[in-house]
């Protein structure tokens, strides 16, 4: 079987060419750009990437083509293929229909937390002595790569709520039949699909109505968007999680002043939690991991005990080292939200030293400014921010924050290196916060200050 993924590069399509690979089929690709890890991935497997979407590539002939959402109407080897009646899918479906239908599937959904929360999943089942399956946006550090078959039962995947393709504008997860559905939290992203945050909720409630009911829902029971999702309907069990104590609540978490996660079960305390993830953002993936995993029939205090175990993900607050002096972290935040809870967690952490960021809004999301007066909300834990503006975003950067003391507005990268040297200071703490490639900014903290 040859299958040929249009759009390999991206991170659910590189990591659904892993498993494709992994599952025996020969697998080549194209994509425009491609970026580590998931171009290491493909590398290191001998997967060919066509660097366009040329149509001479259609002469490979493969037996079926796995269009990604990055592929239109109009492109012309799309339409050379549906001129040709050649066979395709959308990966979502390759994905259902070759794996997940074999397997006992975890489904890790919500605007936030689907990473982190997802690797910590596979992690604790791998520290088990298990070998889960998973495809997960991100590589937890410790493991070599994004997804995997795995030879166990389970698998873990990351259910996205952007379109599926083209030809299908449904979520990714409508696609994913789950024995566990974990709902982290809901809240208005993807502008350039979604024009509130109420068409969000609607395609959680078709994946809803797709489940069978001995799916067990796992669900933030804070998370005010979930209750709106589930006043529409809902015909599978739900054990909530959160930090406010109801009678509904299974799972509650309290976030304590040495950094401790205090899970309590049914109202009965259990250990505390001693995590080497920081902030009560992490708290709630923590506890959303043990919760989705104790409907598995795994005892709750071994899970507990394993999640202790776990670093983190890469690009997730990943700490990178220290460079010409200063405390270097990574982190994929793009959202305000997002944004908002890695400062505060930041803050918390490293209440003692001086706390900077450098914020790119990359996202179709941020790039539309949407959002903008939410971010505006998001700084308040960092000494200093830094926004680069290059000039493609569709709303006026510099004046949307004009008199705010604590952000500057950087045009460039040589703009950036002047101004971050200017104020950074020996043990001070710097947090790239980009959903893209992060080379450039860390080269200037690698370089040091320039005379």
């Amino acid at each position: 079987m040859h299958i040929h993924i249009l759009g390999i590069s991206g991170t659910f399509m590189g990591s659904l060419a892993v498993l494709a690979k992994d599952s025996g089929a020969t697998v080549t690709g194209s994509d425009l750009k491609s970026y580590p890890p998931i171009s290491d991935q493909l590398e290191d497997l001998n997967i060919k990437v066509i660097p366009n979407y040329d149509i001479d590539q259609l002469q490979l002939k493969p037996d079926l083509f796995v269009i990604g959402n990055v592929m239109s109407r109009g492109m012309p080897i799309i339409e050379q293929i549906l001129a040709q009646n050649l066979p395709y899918t959308s990966g979502p479906r390759w994905l259902k229909d070759n794996i997940l239908d074999q397997k006992q599937v975890i489904a890790v959904s919500g605007t936030h937390g689907k990473t982190t929360t997802a690797s910590l999943i596979a992690f604790i089942l791998k520290d088990l002595g298990m070998d889960p399956g998973y495809l997960i946006g991100g590589i937890p550090i410790g493991f070599d790569r994004s997804s995997n078959i795995g030879t166990g039962p389970i698998f873990i995947v990351e259910a996205d709520e952007y379109d599926t393709a083209f030809f299908d504008k449904r979520s990714k997860f409508i696609h994913y039949k789950s024995d566990v559905l974990l709902i982290n939290n809901i809240e208005f992203d993807h502008v350039d699909i979604f024009n509130d945050v109420d068409q969000i909720i609607w395609q959680f409630h078709q994946l809803l109505r797709t489940l069978s009911p001995r799916t067990r829902i796992v669900a933030n029971g804070d998370d005010l968007n979930i209750q709106k999702l589930f006043a529409l309907g809902v015909w599978s069990e739900i054990d909530y999680f959160g930090s406010s104590f109801s009678d509904s609540q299974k799972w509650t978490c309290v976030l304590d002043d040495h950094g401790q996660y205090n899970l309590s079960l049914k109202g009965k305390k259990l250990e505390p939690i001693h995590s080497k993830l920081f902030g009560h953002h992490n708290m709630l993936n923590v506890t959303a991991a043990i919760a989705s995993l104790s409907n598995l029939g795994l005892n709750p205090r071994e899970l507990m005990a394993s999640a202790q175990n776990f670093i983190g993900v890469k690009r997730r607050l990943e700490y990178l080292g220290k460079f010409s002096n200063i405390h270097l972290f990574d982190d994929f935040a793009h959202h305000p939200t997002a944004i908002k809870a890695s400062m505060a967690a930041m803050k918390s952490k490293f209440h003692s030293s001086r706390l900077y960021a450098v914020v790119e809004l990359a996202s179709n999301t941020m790039r539309k400014g949407s959002l903008k007066s939410d971010l505006k909300e998001s700084f308040h834990d960092a000494d200093f921010v830094w926004i680069l503006d290059f000039g493609d975003a569709e709303w006026d950067i510099q004046k949307e924050f004009l008199g705010i003391e604590n952000v500057g507005i950087a045009k460039n990268m040589d703009d950036l290196s002047d101004q971050l040297w200017s104020k950074l200071k020996v043990d001070d703490s710097l947090v790239i916060m980009t959903n893209k490639d992060s080379v450039g900014i860390r080269n200037i903290l690698i370089k040091g200050p320039q005379s």
